[in-house]
């Protein structure tokens, strides 16, 4: 015995949506489905219409996108649909991205130097907190070529996925490796022990920072003599390096007869210490290395915070991972490749 039916699907296109409708039977026999299961309805995406689905989503909120594909397009999908959405195709970004990928690789890279840059934002998860979202960043000399990924994990996945990105983008044709990051333990001992390598610079500015918070503490009541200290030292720091700079420390710290004075200078000297050789910023200038991470903070800021981090934004763990996926594909510029790859 044999029923007839019709099974129907909505196909989303640029031009809008698209309901299509197919007649069929279905035997009788129990091998086959039953006629509830047959007959449902789904919704089907244009090769088109899911690049555009997948930009509009990972640009603005989910309700946003929904409003906004219904008025530009005519595609009718519900936030909860553009939600289901990334969750499924940034797993196949992911899988992609992961696997040995020739065609992801910099062009021209041979005699520049590649720059890589690691740095830390927080996102709020349910149900846990604050997080902290690690985001790599890869750039060619001229900055024609950029690569971002990001993860939601341990800093040793963290290592890892910066060698291994580093092999998909053709890193070993450059000339040099060359990694800007702050001054967190973490992401040094990591990027050493996965790419030995790759010279290793700490932000200048990250290391003025420190200074500034010395240089307070030193002149709590009069912000003049604080500004000229942490302005005169800065520049030390730049123009004659960590090793002087310690040295005029130790000085200035024997002159000193207040105890949370004498700390601050104290604390100040071993963290400089422990990063001499990432702060030898005369010769760093001298042989044409940067010496700053601004590019690794615009990207936390386009890449992270301008999807993630607005008023009231609160994530799953599997949702942030999923945006913070499908984000860095946009913004490393490979996401209409990647989606053509994708089922």
């Amino acid at each position: 015995m044999r029923h007839k039916g019709a099974k129907s699907f909505e196909f989303i296109t640029r031009q809008g949506n698209i309901t299509l409708t197919g007649t069929y039977y279905h035997c009788g026999c129990s091998n086959s489905k039953t006629v509830s299961t047959l007959v449902s309805s789904g919704k089907k995406f244009s090769h088109i219409a899911n690049e555009l689905v997948t930009r509009y989503s990972a640009g603005n909120s989910y309700q946003q996108a929904s409003l906004y594909l219904r008025k530009d397009f005519n595609i009718y999908v519900s936030h909860e649909m553009l939600r289901r959405r990334i969750l499924a195709i940034s797993g196949q970004i992911r899988q992609i991205r992961n696997s040995t990928d020739k065609s992801r690789e910099f062009k021209n890279l041979a005699g520049q130097k590649l720059y890589g840059y690691a740095d830390g934002v927080l996102i709020n998860i349910k149900d846990e907190g604050w997080k902290e979202c690690k985001l790599l960043r890869y750039e060619d000399e001229q900055g024609k070529n950029i690569c971002h990924r990001g993860l939601l994990g341990s800093i040793s996945n963290f290592g890892r996925m910066a060698r291994r990105e580093a092999i998909n983008i053709g890193a070993s044709k450059a000339d040099e490796m060359v990694f800007l990051m702050d001054g967190a333990k973490g992401f040094h001992n990591h990027i050493k022990k996965n790419l030995p390598i790759a010279k290793q610079i700490m932000d200048y500015w990250h290391a003025c920072q420190h200074i500034a918070e010395c240089s307070g503490i030193l002149y709590c009541d009069d912000a003049k003599s604080s500004g000229r200290w942490r302005t005169n030292y800065c520049h030390v720091l730049r123009e004659q390096g960590a090793k002087e700079l310690i040295r005029r420390f130790h000085k200035s710290k024997a002159r000193l007869c207040d105890d949370n004075k004498v700390k601050a200078v104290g604390k100040l000297i071993c963290f400089l210490q422990s990063r001499t050789e990432r702060m030898n910023y005369p010769e760093f200038l001298a042989e044409g290395y940067r010496i700053d991470s601004g590019p690794i903070e615009s990207s936390c800021k386009n890449v992270v915070q301008a999807r993630m981090k607005c008023s009231g934004m609160r994530w799953s763990r599997l949702g942030a991972k999923s945006m913070l996926e499908v984000r860095c594909a946009l913004l490393s510029d490979h996401l209409e490749k990647l989606m053509r790859k994708c089922a």
